[in-house]
């Protein structure tokens, strides 16, 4: 049975990507599963794409985010999920390249966690998936109160992922920190103090070298019938300093009573406290990026925008302290 408040799906359609989309579209995906038909009618074009694998049927549209066009199908006898680039943002055409990628290196290398499995690609605009059924862990980018099991169970899964070794070949970083930080501290996200923690901080950490999935929203995190967990959509998905994964969880359950506590617990177990915190930094500035280039009386800014700037100050009082206050002495003192 779905938790209370999942969302049943049949396949990896997630409504919000990790930068750009902050609230769900009004396509959802539809319950095959529970004898549902398909939401949308198929366009003639996925049609003539999907053509081009033999024995693949096109049933319906489960969504159309605008980066891409998502429907369930079957590949023979196997129920899939079709995945087809919109034509548009070279950005999310790289994506999808990427993502393609990831699960060509997972179609080799066997993943420590359930992921869909490819069933075909051409490499650059279609991705045809194993379509897996279950319930999602929740919906929207700041989902609804978690129960602790449930939070413990996302940080079990991204978990099992980071713990992966030794990595195969094909995972590279996803963005370069020093280059990130430097770009946010010209646009005023970082004042001077934090750059230079930051940077301090990096250096201690070295090189981005943990795989981690990029985008852990409870969208998703699928609970299959079995009760096993699946991680779907890898388009952002690569090596960072440790803890990516686990800072975003915190920024994104912020809502859920003792969520932080949880999966700070996890950090200090893991021993990478100070990765973590440059981690929370590039998360917490992203997120304040986002909600500051919504108009000034948009309702999800208004609702969102003080809980975050409050999470961003008790950070920064972390991230100053781990990187030691005696770097900020004004000068002339």
């Amino acid at each position: 049975m779905p938790e209370p408040g999942a969302m049943p799906v049949t396949g990896p359609c997630t409504p919000e990507g990790t930068v750009t989309l902050l609230t769900p579209t009004e396509d959802k995906p539809a319950n095959l599963a529970a004898g549902g038909p398909p939401v949308r009618r198929v366009p003639p074009g996925l049609a003539a794409l999907a053509a081009q694998f033999p024995g693949l049927r096109v049933e319906g549209m489960l969504c159309h985010d605008g980066k891409s066009l998502v429907a369930a199908g079957q590949a023979g006898d196997q129920p899939v999920i079709i995945k087809v680039l919109a034509d548009g943002d070279p950005g999310w055409r790289h994506r999808q390249r990427h993502e393609i990628g990831v699960y060509q290196v997972f179609d080799k290398h066997p993943p420590p966690v359930r992921v869909p499995r490819l069933v075909h690609t051409d490499g650059q605009r279609i991705v045809v998936m194993e379509r897996l059924e279950g319930a999602t862990l929740g919906t929207g980018r700041y989902p609804r109160v978690l129960t602790g099991p449930e939070v413990l169970a996302a940080a079990t899964l991204v978990g099992r992922l980071h713990s992966w070794q030794p990595l195969p070949d094909g995972f590279r970083p996803v963005f370069a920190y020093q280059t990130r930080i430097a770009r946010y501290h010209a646009a005023g996200y970082f004042n001077e103090d934090d750059r230079r923690a930051l940077e301090r901080l990096l250096d201690r950490c070295g090189q981005a070298r943990q795989l981690n999935h990029g985008d852990p929203l409870p969208g998703n995190m699928l609970r299959l019938r079995s009760g096993e967990w699946a991680l779907l959509d890898w388009e952002f998905t690569g090596l960072f300093l440790p803890g990516f994964d686990l800072a975003m969880l915190s920024v994104l359950l912020a809502g859920t009573p003792g969520a932080g506590a949880l999966l700070e617990d996890v950090v200090r177990q893991t021993g990478f406290e100070e990765a973590y915190l440059v981690n929370l930094a590039v998360v917490l500035s992203r997120e304040r990026r986002i909600h500051l280039t919504l108009p000034a009386d948009h309702p999800l800014r208004l609702a969102r925008l003080p809980a975050i700037d409050a999470a961003w100050a008790r950070a920064r009082e972390r991230l100053w302290a781990a990187a030691g206050r005696r770097l900020f002495v004004p000068a002339g003192r």
